[in-house]
């Protein structure tokens, strides 16, 4: 295994049906991937100072940040405030005022708040969405 391998942190989110499917990483140096065909595509990057951003045609958009203890905060979604957390062991958990608390997935690596933080502020967002557009 390689050591950019090494330092990755696996993204896992839970199906309906309570599978859980890889959909992405985070890397060392604060890039954030999509898994498309067990290949990373580049969506987004987080900071040292635990901001999140989506990357954009032209630029990016700052999503919200997470603190090193895996609180997770928007900017924007549901009018932004709390989003959810990381528990100590791995499992991601969405909840805050308007949401009832949910496991969404887990996270794998040593950067878990931080890919925490990108599966609630950018997967599961466009997850959502493209559910949305399906129907």
């Amino acid at each position: 295994m390689s050591k950019s391998q090494q330092e990755r942190t696996i993204i896992y989110k839970r199906s309906a049906g309570g599978d859980e499917l890889a959909i992405g990483y985070v890397t060392a140096d604060g890039d954030i991937f999509r898994l498309r065909w067990d290949e990373g595509r580049l969506v987004g990057r987080f900071t040292a100072d635990g901001r999140v951003f989506r990357k954009t045609i032209h630029d990016e958009r700052e999503l919200g940040t997470f603190t090193a203890d895996g609180q997770i905060h928007s900017h924007g979604l549901f009018e932004g405030g709390e989003l959810g957390w990381l528990d100590p062991d791995g499992v991601v958990v969405q909840g805050g005022l308007i949401l009832g608390e949910e496991e969404v997935g887990r996270v794998a690596g040593p950067h878990g708040p931080a890919a925490a933080a990108a599966l609630l502020l950018l997967f599961l967002p466009d997850d959502a969405e493209e559910n949305r557009k399906m129907r």
